[in-house]
């Protein structure tokens, strides 16, 4: 029999049978389960609590938390004799006098300056006099002088109430999660270039060794130089621990099987999305998440001695040998006849295979390099608006833990919708509908910015324009494994996520930009 591709041969050893169905369930879909929590866990890292100047020299306060909202109005204390009693204030007194009212809320960043000795004076002043204008005529504004106390309801800490990027530190907020998508960025160029070079298995372990090594050791930052490089090394894992987890069984599929396997590995990130923020609320520590959801990918890391390799990259490396053995052990797992000529089928596609030249390959036809380049521009729009969207969760109002499940489920049903449509209208007009599904929901949801219904309408439309960005990003997923040749494939994803990498870094500072 004279093969025509690498797929004539792989039917004959069996294409969809116990072996992918081993691969698939013992390794592909639950890697993709935990892969969001190591995107997703630094939104929890970094959520910045509601917090306020602190007193100088805290006393002992009994059982006392930081007042939301206008839970303690100025009015509420307008006479001396209320506010003190020698060797008893409260933090709830510090924060009704000593805190500038912004917007009827006592103010974050700026205190009054007071301290306690200033408060006990209060008792020689008449109680005919306002106190609040007394304080405003006798004490200025001032920086909190004395650090910040926070609300703890949520979190017992965080990394920005540890390391106090609030105020005119907030900033270093959006700069560490900005600094871990640049380790995206340079971790994708790197290990999906290293993939088509050394091989699937090797450099997939090491996306998840690097990514349980690291993520644990952000625990042991205590200056934000410290923080940004611990999160930069931590991040180099993804996008490419995702891709190559992928491509390692697709490329052993049949192509009617893609779909479904590209659809239940995104259903395996919802799950594992919807779970993250049970995870984070019963940690209630940054450092305790860090590990939780860190150290299990050390299981992944032993995949290299578990996993067998992409038989497809084998192929077009030359290595005749070692296909046609792996070959015949995926026959004999799927209780496949082997061939009797098998070994000379290989030889036959292994003359034909080209010489690997990394990324620049990718440039080389004019094919090519359109595919590149729309492949890229499609996969930079996804990575901008579903980041964009999902960094914007601490901006909105309500239980962050409850938001943060809300916005992930409503990516099952675009998961299951993907599937279909793919299948039904095919790739491109999949694509296509989705980016004009998701672009109209956008645009609409700006004409709810006004009115009462403005938060409901808007949340409304965004969720349903994710919805649409879902289903896209999983589409490019398949059109990446399909389009790109098996030798240019890793280097292909590997440059269109750079790129959307790139533009990504900027997806923290818009949510910054929203909420100031």
């Amino acid at each position: 029999m004279k093969p025509t591709s690498f797929e004539d041969v792989l039917e004959q050893v069996g294409s969809n049978g116990r072996h992918q169905n081993l691969l698939v369930w013992l390794y592909v879909l639950p890697i993709n389960f935990l892969i969001p929590w190591m995107v997703l866990t630094p939104i929890f890292l970094s959520s910045t609590p509601s917090h306020h100047c602190a007193p100088p020299h805290m006393p002992v306060f009994p059982e006392a938390s930081v007042p939301k909202g206008d839970q303690f109005p100025g009015s509420a204390l307008t006479h001396p004799n209320t506010l003190t009693s020698e060797g008893n204030f409260t933090l709830e007194m510090w924060t009704a006098v000593a805190l500038p009212r912004k917007d009827g809320k006592p103010d974050q960043c700026r205190q009054f300056n007071l301290n306690w000795t200033d408060l006990a004076g209060f008792d020689s002043v008449s109680t005919e006099t306002n106190l609040s204008q007394h304080i405003l005529e006798n004490f200025h504004e001032i920086d909190c002088a004395h650090g910040h106390t926070y609300d703890q309801s949520d979190f017992q800490e965080t990394l920005p109430t540890e390391l106090g990027w609030v105020c005119e530190k907030e900033h270093y907020t959006a700069m560490w999660l900005s600094v871990g998508l640049a380790g995206n960025v340079i971790g994708t160029f790197v290990f999906t270039s290293l993939a088509d070079i050394h091989g699937r298995r090797p450099l997939l372990a090491a996306t998840a060794l690097v990514c349980a090594v690291f993520g644990s050791a952000r625990i042991y930052a205590t200056q934000t130089w410290t923080a940004m490089l611990a999160q930069f090394l931590a991040s180099l894992s993804f996008p490419a621990m995702l891709e190559l987890s992928l491509i390692i069984i697709l490329e052993q599929v049949s192509a009617a099987k893609r779909s479904f396997i590209t659809s239940a590995s995104f259903v395996m990130w919802t799950l594992g999305m919807c779970l993250l923020p049970l995870v984070a609320w019963l940690a209630r520590s940054w450092k305790l998440l860090s590990l939780i959801t860190s150290l299990p990918f050390l299981l992944f890391a032993a995949g290299y001695w578990l996993l067998p390799e992409s038989p497809s990259w084998l192929l077009s490396r030359g290595r005749v040998s070692e296909t046609v053995k792996l070959l015949q052990t995926i026959a004999h797992r799927n209780n496949m006849p082997i061939p009797k000529d098998i070994e000379e089928q290989v030889a036959m596609l292994c003359g034909r295979g080209k010489q690997h030249h990394g990324p620049l390959q990718l440039l080389y036809t004019p094919t090519v390099r359109k595919r590149t380049l729309l492949l890229t521009v499609c996969y930079t729009c996804n990575n901008l608006f579903y980041y964009g969207l999902t960094y914007n969760i601490d901006n909105m109002s309500g239980n962050q833990f409850l938001n943060f499940f809300l916005f992930g489920i409503t990516e099952l049903p675009a998961n299951f919708l993907g599937g279909w449509m793919v299948e039904v209208l095919g790739r491109r007009w999949s694509q296509a509908s989705c980016f004009l599904m998701a672009s109209v929901c956008a645009v609409a949801s700006m004409s709810f910015l006004d009115g009462e219904q403005s938060v409901w309408g808007t949340t409304a439309l965004l969720t349903i324009s994710k919805l649409f960005v879902t289903i896209s990003f999983l589409v490019i997923y398949i059109q990446c494994a399909e389009i790109y040749p098996t030798s240019h494939r890793g280097s292909g994803t590997g440059l269109s996520s750079l790129v959307s990498s790139c533009f990504g870094t900027t997806a923290p500072y818009i949510a910054v930009v929203v909420r100031s």
